[in-house]
């Protein structure tokens, strides 16, 4: 049989219980040292509404049962009606507590001001209410972890409606005030001008070299503005929009982004982000890692050997570049050792030679992926015997390394390893890119108007930006951020009837995932005074 076992049970000058949680234990007899038992814990039974003397018989906020009564004796639940006596709240005893999600909310929060963005937010959402509205939707962003959940009920079963006591919580639905306020240019600019500042109060040269890079957006919202018919990053024609980034080469983190419509070609939009980061936050970007759609004529002839600006970028594989007769030039050295490196267990064949294109000289790094161009071309013999037996040597040549061959194109004078390490370095966009798109809300674009988008992509940016530096805080710990959001989300509270937030007692796992952001679990919390500090 089972008893009540009560922890930490904290009880007001009437005797009423305030604070303490419960659970069912069971006595479990047997080989098990000095007493022949040992105890495990049956359920947990929540928060400790009321306790009989001799702990028998209780009256519980259980997390899966509700508002419920448990007999030890008898080992019974049993339904409580609202006018239950030993319930704080009926003549005589204070007002119920209603519990709210505290773990996750509050943990954000405490990111936030220690990594110095709630100060970047402060100075770009001056009014209060509008800051407030602005934290609820960024939590709501950020610790929803792609769950599908309006913020409207994020918030009212937060801590965090607590504390944003200005906003109309059911306006956070569908707000098209906080939208509209966000798709001014003035806010974006502003956001980016205190982000970049502060960034470079520890690294002085962020923003300085930078990657670039766009990627599509389909959505089906009709009226959309920045919608066109294109068929670049998918499998064939789609109406999309599109999203480039210049993304700071060190951190990882963007720097400047912009919206276009979905035919505006990749070319375009390297000149673009140049243009738009020196205007706007007197940013020189100094180095360019580009996919194949950026590599042209002009782009060469701007940025070449001898220029101050460094550019690696992937050689498109089409005419007007000197793609497969750079393959037929150095095909005899492709089996030459001394060309071989090992990176990430690939084994490459890698030779650097210089080569005018567009009238500019410039350096044309040739690889070959082994591993790959063996594994595919394994994969082409088995499928297509006929083909391959029809073919003539020549061809038969060429068909053994294609999928493994490609040209980096660069004004860099160094070696073929080092190069090909600097390029890879480009998938730190493809993170942002990855985490935008799934783990936050970039898809669908759920807006109408030109100012809307623009707004609901600017807060995806943020949103981006944030959830990125607090999985930065937590790399090499094994814990995952999805991870921390969940099971933080345990951790309970309550506002009492003299305006304190009562934090419920953590468990193991919470307590480590606040040691792991060096943040203090508090016990209570006074409200008035925790709002003055976060909004000012």
């Amino acid at each position: 049989m089972g008893f009540i076992k009560a922890q930490k049970i904290v009880r007001d000058e009437n005797g009423n219980i305030v604070s303490g949680s419960a659970s069912i234990v069971d006595t479990i007899y047997g080989n098990y040292g000095t007493y022949h038992s040992k105890q495990q814990v049956r359920e947990r039974l929540g928060k400790v509404i009321y306790l009989s003397r001799d702990k028998k018989t209780g009256i519980f906020l259980s997390p899966t049962r509700g508002m419920v009564q448990y007999e030890a004796d008898s080992d019974t639940f049993s339904p409580v009606m609202s006018d239950d006596a030993r319930i704080p709240g009926t003549p005589g005893s204070s007002v119920p507590e209603i519990h709210t999600v505290f773990g996750d909310s509050y943990l954000f929060l405490e990111f936030l001001q220690k990594s110095g963005l709630n100060s970047i937010l402060k100075s770009v959402f001056d009014k209060k209410t509008d800051y407030e509205r602005a934290i609820c939707h960024f939590a709501h962003g950020v610790l929803r972890d792609g769950a599908r959940i309006s913020c409207e009920n994020f918030i009212e079963k937060s801590f965090l409606s607590y504390l944003a006591g200005d906003v109309v919580n059911s306006s956070l639905l569908s707000d098209t005030r906080f939208f509209s306020m966000l798709g001014n240019d003035s806010v974006k600019l502003s956001f980016f001008r205190a982000f970049i500042s502060q960034m470079r109060l520890t690294s002085p040269g962020f923003g300085k070299g930078c990657y670039v890079d766009s990627t599509p957006l389909p959505n089906d919202m009709m009226d959309n503005p920045f919608n066109a018919l294109c068929c670049h990053g998918v499998s064939s024609s789609e109406v999309m929009m599109r999203l480039m980034l210049v993304i700071d080469d060190e951190s990882g983190l963007p720097v400047w982004y912009d919206i276009i419509p979905g035919n505006i070609l990749d070319i375009s939009t390297v000149q673009t982000a140049v243009e738009d980061v020196k205007a706007s936050l007197d940013i020189d970007i100094s180095s360019f890692v580009l996919d194949a759609g950026y590599i042209s004529k002009e782009l060469i002839e701007k940025i070449h050997i001898g220029t101050d600006r460094t550019i690696i970028g992937r050689m498109p594989a089409r005419k007007g570049y000197p793609y497969k007769e750079l393959y037929w030039k150095l095909y005899h050295q492709m089996k030459e050792a001394k060309y071989t490196f090992v990176r990430n267990r690939h084994t490459y064949f890698g030779k650097k030679v210089e080569q005018e294109l567009f009238g500019q000289k410039m350096f044309c790094y040739v690889y070959v992926d082994q591993w790959n161009a063996l594994s595919r071309f394994r994969d082409y013999l088995i499928e297509h015997p006929r083909e391959y037996g029809a073919m003539k040597d020549k061809d038969k040549e060429w068909l053994s390394v294609k999928y493994g061959y490609f040209i980096l194109v660069s004004n860099i004078d160094t070696d073929p390893c080092d190069l090909l390490s600097r390029y890879f370095g480009r998938t730190e966009i493809e993170c942002v890119f990855k985490t935008g798109k799934e783990y936050l809300d970039l898809l669908p674009i759920s807006k109408w108007t030109d100012l809307t988008v623009r707004g609901k992509i600017l807060q995806d940016i943020i949103d981006t930006i944030i959830l990125l530096k607090f999985r930065a805080a937590v790399s090499g710990s094994g814990t995952s951020t999805s991870e921390i959001f969940g099971k933080t989300q345990s951790l309970m509270c309550f506002l009492n009837s003299n305006s304190e937030v009562i934090v419920e007692t953590p468990n193991k796992k919470v307590k480590e995932y606040y040691k792991l952001l060096k943040t203090e679990i508090p016990t209570h919390i006074n409200l008035k005074r925790y709002a003055t500090q976060l909004f000012g």
